[in-house]
């Protein structure tokens, strides 16, 4: 797949995330597991073909999101923390993404060579995770598209300070009328499932004795006007 495609594929996912985006996050001694799913709007497949037009495409018979997502799956298989790593497509634009995961910190900072991570820590006993203005550098050398300088201008770094106001009036004028709702209704939900009790739960919604969701609208990981953090602690 065209390598420019796949970036603004995951580009539009992010800048314009006209979808639901939910993973389960499971833990315990005997391994762990992630399974997400993304649900993306018709819409939204309709903006990607609109920049499909402009760039050269594979003879693949598979369409862009397809492609994209199928291709974000192999580079989870290539990293060696990861194992069993599935992905199937579901009537009209759903998605499903599992895969087995040694440990959870030590996958994100190798992923990017990133020394002293500080955006998610844990041991055996908890998992904190904290993101604000200061630190968002980690990410982009974990993720380098977050880095690109077309992606640059739709993030935090160039943002800092502008209201949530602006922000849906410059994504109104970029990708049209219908972008403003779909990002103000963008949400991404993480649930997890954990190997004992829960003894401290700071920034999630406790759902079980064992299990905690932590959801958030996309736009504050655009703007990063605060920070974004949450700390659970299990026996």
């Amino acid at each position: 797949m065209n390598k420019l495609l796949i970036f603004f594929t995951f580009l539009l996912l992010i800048v314009f995330p006209s979808c639901q985006v939910t993973e389960n996050i499971t833990l315990s001694d005997a391994g762990n597991t992630s399974e997400g799913e993304i649900i993306v709007s018709d819409f939204f497949i309709d903006v990607l073909n609109d920049f499909s037009q402009f760039m050269a495409t594979s003879d693949s018979d598979e369409s862009i999101m397809d492609s994209a997502v199928r291709d974000f799956a192999n580079g989870l298989s290539s990293n060696e923390n990861n194992s069993n790593v599935l992905f199937s497509k579901g009537e009209g634009n759903q998605y499903t993404l599992s895969f087995d995961f040694e440990d959870i910190t030590e996958a994100l900072s190798a992923l990017g060579g990133v020394e002293n991570f500080s955006v998610l820590k844990g041991d055996d006993h908890s998992l904190s995770f904290y993101l604000d203005i200061n630190n968002y550098s980690e990410l982009k050398e974990m993720i380098p598209f977050l880095a690109d300088p077309n992606f640059e201008v739709y993030g935090p770094e160039f943002n800092q300070g502008m209201s949530e106001a602006d922000y849906s009036d410059m994504i109104f004028y970029l990708l049209g009328e219908e972008a403003p709702e779909a990002l103000q209704t963008s949400l991404i939900t993480i649930n997890f499932t954990l190997p004992g009790e829960l003894t401290k739960a700071e920034g999630v919604t406790v759902t079980g004795k064992n299990s905690c969701s932590y959801s958030f609208p996309l736009i504050d990981f655009l703007l990063l006007s605060k920070p974004m953090s949450f700390s659970i602690s299990w026996n």
